[in-house]
């Protein structure tokens, strides 16, 4: 009696942390779904980089964290695998759910490393375009939108004749006593 509550007791724990892991997968999940969406804004002007920097600092340490309970569920199901007080079927069970949650978290972990892929792209990008329309590269002698020098050297006597409605306007013809 004592071997079946203490083998439906380890055989709960297996469940209750698989099932807190799956969840962490999908927390996870959600969290890179929403660090997808920041990281494909292409604005210069609306870059929400500390919200990225924060929600990617979160993901990595989820991973790692889900990553460290999955290897523990792992040992605890080899564990209970090799004591030989589960059925087969429960075994295949425990091997077939700890092989679920690795690969789910792999794709976590590989949608993790697209999304920061992409978001070093769109960067690079940004970075082109600052570059592209700074200043320094609108000074250089090679932009044709430029004028290096005027057209044409002005010099005193050749200043033209001020406005007639400039401020020594009684002495221009246009308006004589």
């Amino acid at each position: 009696l004592d071997d079946s509550r203490s083998v439906a007791s380890a055989h709960s724990e297996f469940n209750r942390r698989a099932s807190k892991i799956g969840l962490g997968i999908h927390q996870t999940s959600q969290k890179l779904a929403r660090l997808a969406k920041l990281a494909k804004k292409t604005s210069v002007f609306d870059d929400p980089t500390l919200e990225i920097q924060e929600l990617t600092a979160v993901v990595k340490k989820d991973i790692g964290a889900l990553n460290n309970a999955v290897m523990d569920l792992q040992v605890l199901c080899n564990s209970q695998n090799e004591s030989g007080n589960l059925s087969k079927d429960t075994t295949n069970h425990s091997t077939t759910v700890v092989d679920n949650l690795k690969n789910r978290l792999m794709s976590a972990t590989k949608e993790f490393k697209e999304v920061l892929t992409m978001r070093t792209e769109n960067l690079k990008v940004h970075e082109n375009r600052r570059q592209m329309f700074s200043s320094s590269a609108a000074k250089d002698a090679s932009n044709p939108f430029i004028r290096q020098r005027p057209l044409v050297p002005r010099e005193a006597s050749d200043a033209a004749p001020p406005a007639p409605w400039a401020s020594d306007s009684a002495t221009t013809p246009l308006f004589q006593r």
